[in-house]
C-alpha cells in the first residue's frame, strides 16, 4: 500500500503568486499530474495542510479542480494559513471531519491495510499550533480503539524542535501529545509546516515533516534562520507499507522548474512579471 503525502501548496485566489513568488496552483497541478503517472498509484493522498493562501475562497476552487484529476481518494486537513469555512466550503468531500470534534478537522480513514488518523491542531490566527483538549481526548481515544493497528497520524504543525530558528514557536500542550503517543510504536507522526523533510524519533514515535509543493525554507540552523525560502521543483513524501512496516521515501517531482531565491518570508520581493 501506498499513501502519498503533499503539503503547502499555498495556493493564492486568481493564481496569484505565493509571498509575491511561487506560483502554488502550477506547482499544485504538477505534482498532481506526477501522482497520477507514477508506476506505482498511491492507494491514496493526504494534503497536510496550508492549502489556500490567506484561507481565500477562490485559492480552495482552484485546489478543488487540480486535485479532482486524481483518480484515488484525497484526503485534506488545514494549516495555519488556512481558513475551516472555506476549506470545508470547496473541499468538504476530501475531508469528511466528524461533526461532534466542530469546528475542529478531525477524522480516520478505515479503507486501508493501514488506519489514517488526521487531527486539527490549528489555532485561528495564530501562525503557532497546539492540541487542544477536545482533540486530545478524540486522539487518545480513537489510538486506544486500534492500539496494534499501523497508523499514519497525520497533522500540520510538527510539536518538536527542528532547529530552524523561527520556524520552532511554542507548541501548546505538546507534553499532552506526547503523552498520548508514548508506548505506540505503530504510529507513525506525519506533518507538514516545515517546507522542509525531517525525520526524528519523538516520545518513542517515528516522526517526520513533509517537503511542500511550494515554497523550500533554506536549511540555516541558527536563532534567525527559517526565514529564508527558495522557489524551486515541487517534492511529496510516499509511504509505503510493506512486510509490516511503513518505509518513506522522498519524492522530487522532476521537471523543468525556476529556482529562485533565497527571499524572506519577512520581507517578500516586489511581484514577479511574467517575463521574470
Amino acid at each position: 500500500m501506498f499513501v502519498a503525502q503533499i503539503s503547502d501548496p499555498h495556493v493564492a485566489e486568481g493564481r496569484g503568486l505565493a509571498f509575491n513568488v511561487a506560483d502554488g496552483a502550477a506547482l499544485l497541478e504538477k505534482t498532481v499530474a506526477r501522482l497520477a503517472a507514477l508506476p506505482q498509484t498511491p492507494d491514496c493522498v493526504v494534503v497536510s495542510g496550508d492549502i489556500a493562501v490567506n484561507g481565500r475562497p477562490g485559492g480552495y476552487a482552484i485546489v478543488a479542480q487540480a486535485l479532482a484529476a486524481l483518480s484515488m481518494p484525497v484526503y485534506v486537513l488545514p494549516g495555519n494559513h488556512d481558513h475551516r469555512e472555506n476549506l470545508m466550503a470547496a473541499l468538504a468531500p476530501l475531508c469528511p471531519a466528524e461533526p461532534a470534534l466542530a469546528p475542529y478537522l478531525c477524522y480516520t480513514v478505515e479503507d486501508f491495510p493501514v488506519r489514517l488518523v488526521i487531527f486539527d491542531g490549528t489555532r485561528p490566527g495564530s501562525h503557532s499550533g497546539g492540541l487542544d483538549a477536545p482533540v486530545a481526548a478524540w486522539l487518545e481515544k480513537t489510538l486506544e480503539a486500534q492500539p496494534q493497528r499501523p497508523t499514519l497520524l497525520f497533522t500540520h504543525h510538527p510539536p518538536f524542535l527542528t532547529a530552524l530558528g523561527v520556524m520552532d514557536e511554542a507548541y501548546e500542550n505538546a507534553e499532552a501529545l506526547g503523552r498520548i503517543l508514548e508506548g505506540r510504536a505503530n504510529v507513525r507522526l506525519c506533518c507538514g509546516h516545515l517546507h522542509r523533510h525531517m525525520f526524528t524519533m519523538w516520545h518513542g514515535v517515528p516522526a517526520l515533516t513533509a517537503p511542500p509543493v511550494c515554497l523550500h525554507i533554506v536549511p540555516d540552523f541558527c536563532a534567525e534562520g527559517g526565514d529564508a525560502f527558495t522557489d524551486e521543483a515541487p517534492a511529496f513524501l510516499l509511504h509505503h507499507f510493506v512486510d509490516g512496516r511503513v518505509n518513506t521515501h522522498y519524492c522530487r517531482v522532476p521537471g523543468d522548474f525556476s529556482e529562485r531565491g533565497p527571499f524572506s518570508f519577512a520581507h517578500p520581493p516586489k511581484p514577479f512579471t511574467a517575463a521574470e
